[in-house]
């Protein structure tokens, strides 16, 4: 019963980590970047980075809901687990 306590601490833990400083800090630096990226008329580099930095956003805020303890995926592939065993 412990660990089942522990892992939703750590989950409040990973949220709150997330919300309040991983998530700001990725946008400033992405706002940083692409201005640098913009005034330097580096297009390429522009829309790539753009790409990638929306890609790691989504990782960030989306991630916590995709994989939490009862989230559809991971009941979906323990369900699958348990059929395969």
């Amino acid at each position: 019963m412990n660990i089942i306590t522990d892992i939703a601490t750590l989950q409040d833990v990973w949220t709150s980590i997330s919300t309040q400083w991983i998530g700001p800090l990725v946008f400033i630096i992405m706002g940083a970047l692409s201005l640098k990226f913009l005034l330097n008329r580096q297009w390429s580099q522009f829309i790539s980075f753009l790409g990638i930095g929306i890609m790691v956003a989504v990782i960030i805020y989306i991630a916590p809901t995709m994989f939490g303890q009862d989230s559809k995926l991971v009941n979906s592939v323990g369900t699958t687990v348990k059929q395969i065993n």
